[in-house]
């Protein structure tokens, strides 16, 4: 796999784990969601189905990148994911609706 697709996809895994982290919280989920609480059931998922997303990462950088550099390239991509997820909500938060749909039917 050439190195900018991993990239991609190692920064794309850290969004949509933080996306889903911050979709569990009820500030941003009656922005999104319409509701004033996140459901009980759907905040387990969100929270779950976001930390294993971040977890994903750490096991694709460390397999890719070996232990060393994987760690480290794992807690960059952390921080670009957080700030990302941070700037979408903050200039274009409507973009994360459909993620919040997906979750709201379940």
């Amino acid at each position: 796999m050439p190195d900018y697709v991993f990239l991609m996809l190692l920064v794309t895994v850290t969004y949509l784990g933080f996306a889903l982290l911050a979709l569990s919280q009820d500030r941003h989920w009656h922005h999104l969601g319409g509701a004033y609480h996140c459901p009980k059931r759907v905040l387990v998922l969100l929270r779950s189905v976001g930390y294993a997303l971040l977890v994903a990462a750490l096991v694709l950088a460390v397999g890719h990148e070996g232990a060393g550099f994987g760690s480290l390239l794992w807690a960059t991509m952390l921080s670009i994911g957080a700030v990302a997820v941070v700037c979408t909500l903050t200039w274009r938060a409507r973009w994360l609706r459909p993620l919040a749909r997906l979750f709201h039917h379940i």
